[in-house]
């Protein structure tokens, strides 16, 4: 029987050769080196980037110097406004005719400014100090410190009088607006007790259930109460019938 040949596992690019673990399966162990998942290089490898020496030095660059050549001088621009003011003066008034002359000496054009620095110097007319001369003084340290130059006399002369001045008061309140009285509680009355609508049919219909009183009938009740008037209560009709008890039987 024919022996079927082994498939050749394509290895992805950048992961690790096959006779080596990956990463995620190596195991740390207590007291030894973790295993590598990497080829490393040889023995006698060196780390680190390679000192690779100039073939030129010093002595070739200075036997070998080549000099600079300097750049050409700049050609200073055509200058119109020069050109405009001299096809003028040449009687050239029409558009066309300065169009003309303008071709005819394209060679107006601005002062090449030169890269010297020119040697006139400029010198002040006076090279004395300026400003005011200071007076010499020969007054003695000792007397400023025992405050000698000092007057002393009256408060009222050294600190001016402000009495006299009119001191600032706090400012008005602002005055009331159409939002701020609708919004200030004092004004806020609270509305007046309505009674519940009732429909006429149902009118003489008394309640069966005595709910909480609300805020209209405890006015209602407390004006009573003022007058000297009893309210009428009303009595919860007896629904109970002979023979039951209170509780009822749970089955």
């Amino acid at each position: 029987m024919a022996t079927v040949p082994a498939r050749k596992v394509q290895e992805l690019p950048g992961a690790p050769p096959s006779h080596l673990k990956k990463r995620t399966m190596i195991k740390d162990l207590v007291g030894s080196v973790r295993t590598t998942s990497y080829e490393l290089p040889e023995d006698l490898h060196i780390y680190g980037k390679p000192d690779i020496k100039d073939t030129e030095g010093s002595g070739v660059v200075m036997s070998q110097w080549v000099a600079s050549v300097p750049s050409k001088p700049k050609e200073s621009q055509r200058s119109f406004i020069k050109t405009n003011k001299c096809a003028l003066k040449e009687g050239c008034i029409t558009a066309k005719a300065q169009r003309t002359y303008a071709q005819e000496h394209q060679d107006i054009r601005f002062k090449q400014p030169s890269g010297k620095h020119s040697a006139h110097h400029f010198e002040p007319a006076f090279k004395g100090p300026y400003g005011a001369v200071t007076e010499s003084q020969n007054e003695s340290v000792r007397k400023l410190i025992e405050a000698g130059y000092t007057e002393w006399t009256d408060d009222a002369v050294d600190y001016p009088d402000l009495s006299s001045l009119e001191q600032k008061r706090r400012l008005k309140p602002p005055k009331a607006t159409k939002a701020s009285m609708g919004h200030d509680i004092r004004t806020n009355h609270p509305p007046p007790a309505k009674e519940p609508f009732k429909m006429k049919r149902f009118a003489t219909v008394k309640a069966r259930v005595q709910f909480p009183l609300t805020k209209a009938v405890a006015i209602k009740a407390a004006d009573v109460d003022a007058t000297g008037n009893t309210p009428e209560t009303e009595t919860e009709p007896d629904t109970k019938k002979e023979g039951t008890s209170e509780e009822p039987e749970i089955n």
